[in-house]
């Protein structure tokens, strides 16, 4: 019996017009009747996701979110963090340069959630749209080492970030958790950081097993997260790989996977 879904909202939750249909908000709100815990498992910052938590009732002091792709998760109403992870000032530096070498932008949260860049950019413009908030120009060679940062983005066009993620430095991919997060955003977070880890941790937190819990994405960084949970479902719309990962392939996010994926397995 399903206790806990976690949900992915660009690509799986939204449309293609960032709206939710009412299929959707129909069929979270029976789950949720049943008792089962609906949480929000997004790249971005918790400023992005508040306006979607609010259209979904999940606003009480019982309801959690999935913020950063797995490297912050807190209580919606109290603020309440109970699993963070962040990356040092260190890991700036080596991520620029990586930039450089590629020539493609770059950007970052710092631990209290201020975006920085060291130029403006079309990518970031997308990042700050989205999530209605700000970024600021910072010389990223002035960071210190004892600065926390919660993620770092590489930033380009889809087929420049398929090129680099398949020819950057391997080691990276042993240093830090390295995730798609979207065809603009190569996003590299402590190693200890996937949605798949959040949600392993979230469960814990609440006492469900993890058989009991489904998960809903369609990019790369939900990967892990479709692969630890009792059922994984991946969007008709998802990445190939992904797809191939999953226990069930849904319908596309604009005809309402996530209500055909809760109608089969919760409200069946």
């Amino acid at each position: 019996m399903i206790k806990l879904i976690t949900i992915d909202l660009d690509g799986t939750l939204f449309d293609d017009e960032k709206n939710i249909s009412d299929e959707n908000l129909l069929a979270i709100d029976k789950a949720r009747s049943l008792g089962v815990k609906v949480v929000v498992a997004s790249g971005r910052p918790l400023n992005g996701v508040l306006p979607t938590l609010a259209k979904l009732g999940l606003t009480s002091s019982s309801d959690y979110v999935i913020c950063y792709n797995g490297a912050k998760i807190l209580n919606v109403k109290t603020g309440e963090v109970i699993f963070s992870r962040v990356l040092e000032g260190s890991s700036i530096k080596e991520i620029t340069n990586v930039a450089k070498n590629f020539n493609i932008d770059i950007h970052a949260f710092r631990d209290d959630e201020t975006l920085i860049t060291p130029k403006h950019n079309e990518f970031t413009d997308v990042a700050t749209r989205i999530n209605e908030i700000r970024d600021y120009l910072v010389d990223f060679s002035t960071i210190k080492e004892s600065d926390c940062f919660i993620k770092i983005v590489l930033l380009a066009s889809k087929s420049h970030l398929d090129y680099i993620e398949s020819n950057m430095p391997a080691d990276l991919f042993k240093k830090y958790s390295v995730v798609r997060s979207s065809k603009i955003f190569l996003e590299f977070l402590n190693k200890d950081v996937d949605k798949g880890k959040a949600l392993i941790a979230l469960a814990e937190y609440l006492n469900i097993p993890l058989a009991d819990t489904m998960a809903i994405g369609d990019a790369g960084n939900d990967l892990n997260m479709i692969l630890k949970a009792g059922v994984g479902v991946a969007m008709e719309n998802a990445f190939s790989y992904v797809k191939d990962a999953a226990d069930y392939i849904t319908l596309d996010n604009n005809h309402s996977g996530v209500a055909n994926a809760i109608n089969k397995f919760i409200l069946k």
